[in-house]
C-alpha cells in the first residue's frame, strides 16, 4: 500500500511537537552509542476516518531493519493509513527531521499453540501481525538491526526498546530486559518485563537477542497482556522472520 505525501506534513508536525511523554515504566534511558537505541524509531500514522469520526493518529515504536525498511506492529498502521512518518533518536530523545513512509506491507503470524508450561494458551484475540514500512529514501548515518536466527533456541533474556507516547509527541526512548516465559510453535514469544512495565506507544518496539555481544532482532512487541491498561509486564513478541 502506497502512502500519500500530503497528509505526512501534518503528521510530521505532530511527531516533532514538544510535550511531556512517558515510555516504558522502569528500565533505563537509551544510550546514544547503543545499537538498539540508534535503530529504534517513533512511528506515526494518519488513519482514515469513518462516517462518525475524525482522522485518527496512531503512535508506536519501530526498528530499522534495512537502509530504507522499518519493522513495527501491524496494528500501528492498520486500515490503509493516509500517511505515515518515522523519527529517529539520539540517546533517549527524538531528533528530526521526521522521515516519510512510502509504502506499507503487512505479514500475518499465526498464533499457534503455546509450548508445554507456557503462560497463555489462547492467543486468538491478540494482535499478532507485523508490518514493514518502506521509507521514501534510504537512511544515512544509522545501522539496521540484523534479523536473528532461532537455531540456538530461546535465550534466557531479551532486550526491548520502546518510546511510549502521550499527547502529540514522541516519548523518551527507554530500554528494559524481558525474560521469556514460553514460545509457540509458530515463533511467537511470551515474555515478562523485568522490573518494568510496557505501555501504550511501545507497540512495535524491537526485541533483540544480545548473545555473542551483537544485537540481533528477535521480534517486535505485538501486544501487552494486562488487567490494568495501558501498561503491563507480560509482552507478546511477533517473530522477525
Amino acid at each position: 500500500m502506497t502512502m500519500r505525501p500530503g497528509p505526512c506534513l501534518a503528521l510530521a508536525a505532530l511527531l516533532t511537537a514538544a510535550s511531556p511523554a512517558g515510555a516504558i515504566q522502569g528500565g533505563a534511558p537509551a544510550r546514544g552509542g547503543d545499537a538498539l537505541s540508534r535503530a529504534t524509531v517513533a512511528v506515526g500514522a494518519l488513519l482514515k476516518p469513518d462516517e462518525e469520526e475524525n482522522i485518527k493518529v496512531t503512535r508506536c515504536t519501530g526498528v530499522l531493519i534495512g537502509r530504507d525498511r522499518v519493522m513495527t506492529a501491524a496494528h500501528c498502521v492498520r486500515d490503509n493509513p493516509l500517511g505515515a512518518m518515522v523519527m529517529f533518536y539520539q540517546g533517549s530523545r527524538p531528533v528530526g527531521p521526521a522521515l516519510p513512509v512510502a509504502s506499507v506491507s503487512r505479514y500475518a503470524v499465526a498464533p499457534g499453540a503455546v509450548a508445554e508450561g507456557g503462560l497463555v494458551r489462547d492467543l486468538a484475540q491478540l494482535t499478532l501481525d507485523v508490518a514493514v514500512l518502506r521509507l521514501a529514501a534510504p537512511v544515512r548515518g544509522r545501522s539496521a538491526i540484523p534479523l536473528g536466527t532461532r537455531s540456538r533456541g530461546l535465550p534466557a533474556t531479551l532486550q526491548f526498546a520502546g518510546i511510549g507516547l502521550s499527547g502529540g509527541a514522541p516519548g523518551v526512548l527507554r530500554t528494559t530486559t524481558l525474560r521469556p516465559l514460553g514460545v509457540t510453535e509458530t515463533g511467537l514469544t511470551i515474555a515478562r518485563a523485568v522490573g518494568s512495565l510496557v505501555c501504550t506507544g511501545d507497540s512495535g518496539g524491537p526485541v533483540v537477542d544480545t548473545r555473542g555481544g551483537r544485537a540481533r532482532l528477535w521480534g517486535v512487541a505485538s501486544a501487552v497482556i494486562t488487567t490494568k491498561p495501558p501498561c503491563g509486564d507480560i509482552v507478546v513478541i511477533a517473530p522477525a522472520t
